[in-house]
């Protein structure tokens, strides 16, 4: 089968072709380039075409909170029936994949949700994105995300943070999650808590994200050699250089802090102050006047939305996550690349999926318009194809 549109991005920050087509068999990507020398390769396979619409591959979200529910209007329902929660994930997830977004990285949830969603999708019972889980999250005692039901394990020294890895690679986890500081506390773990995370992590064949944003963390998470940096609000320059050589990831999340900072401004004065509205200025300030500056090191950026199934109107509005890399100074292809290419690499599954390209899983969606030019065209997705079969 051929595919064809007016545009087509490969995911890469450069390329744009014109009357663009990529072919498919199976779940691969058989040939991309221009409808001509496509059409040409392949003369008898099926052709669908997409007039006003641009092909590129699907978007990835590399911070997302599957069962995350606190605050839910029926939380007491969601917490004694936990199939609810799981139905509830599940419908979401197909929407997400329905918005084009065709991977996503749980970062600490409930009920091991993420590997049950995984298991479900292999066995046919639904269509969701490719999932990467942490399974949950390890926070020291009383440490960041503690307060949040089942959102990360609590351990204290080497021995507890390796047991919980290992229980976690047990459970279905594909990689791991470490929240190292409280924005409003500072410094939670030590360095030997987070090298014994990394040490254990790597030993087993896996990666590590790290929650970080307060300043000596983030160089300690750099210096243990975490995989990515999360949130990342303070990064230096000299950090960011010293994570481009060490080939590691920044995933800012920069929509969480902007639309947490207009839902503050909406609130009473008091109520606002209560829910450290100064922290989301001085963080959205932060990634406004450095993001671009911090990009143009070569630190390696992938898009993550930060939200959960429950409490947001959108799962994994990553197009809104490019329209505020835009707004920081990228180009839309750079925020393009962030999304796909980018987020492939940070999970260590580029030789699988977040390209265009010959040989490669055909993960791919049809935008409206010209998100090369406005990335806003990437919230207008239809067809999705996951693995090669179009989503209805």
């Amino acid at each position: 089968m051929i595919l064809t549109a007016d545009y087509l991005l490969t995911g890469d920050r450069n390329t744009v072709v014109e009357q663009g087509a990529v072919a498919i068999r199976g779940d691969r990507i058989l040939m991309v380039g221009t409808q001509a020398d496509v059409c040409a390769a392949y003369p008898d396979d099926e052709v669908k075409t997409y007039p006003g619409k641009t092909l590129m591959p699907g978007m990835i979200d590399m911070h997302v909170h599957l069962a995350f529910f606190n605050g839910k209007k029926n939380e007491k329902d969601f917490l004694r029936y936990p199939p609810i929660r799981a139905l509830f994930a599940a419908k979401r997830m197909a929407d997400t994949l329905k918005a084009g977004v065709t991977t996503i990285r749980d970062v600490g949830s409930a009920d091991r949700i993420g590997t049950a969603l995984t298991l479900a999708a292999k066995a046919g019972y639904l269509e969701i994105p490719r999932i990467y889980t942490c399974g949950l999250g390890i926070a020291m005692t009383g440490g960041h995300g503690t307060n949040l039901y089942d959102l990360a394990a609590e351990c204290d020294g080497d021995t507890e943070i390796r047991k919980a890895i290992r229980t976690n690679f047990r459970e279905g986890a594909n990689y791991t999650k470490i929240l190292t500081s409280e924005a409003y506390r500072g410094v939670e773990m030590r360095q030997e808590e987070i090298d014994a995370a990394v040490d254990e992590t790597h030993r087993l064949g896996y990666r590590i994200a790290a929650h970080a944003g307060f300043g000596p963390s983030l160089q300690m998470c750099i210096d243990a050699g975490v995989d990515t940096i999360e949130h990342g609000t303070h990064l230096t320059e000299q950090q960011c250089i010293q994570m481009r050589d060490n080939d590691q990831t920044w995933v800012p999340t920069v929509y969480i802090f902007e639309s947490s900072l207009e839902d503050c401004r909406k609130m009473p004065p008091e109520q606002a102050q209560a829910l450290h509205i100064d922290y989301y200025i001085d963080s959205c300030a932060c990634y406004e006047n450095d993001l671009k500056r911090l990009y143009d090191t070569g630190v390696r950026i992938a898009c993550g939305t930060d939200t959960d199934c429950d409490n947001f109107p959108e799962a994994s509005p990553v197009y809104m996550e490019c329209y505020w890399l835009v707004q920081c100074g990228l180009t839309p292809l750079q925020a393009i690349e962030c999304a796909t290419k980018n987020g492939a690499e940070a999970l260590g599954g580029a030789d699988e999926f977040g390209m265009l390209k010959a040989g490669l899983c055909a993960d791919i969606i049809a935008v409206e318009g010209k998100p090369f030019e406005d990335i806003t065209a990437l919230g207008h997705v239809a067809p999705v194809y996951r693995a090669g079969k179009e989503i209805v």
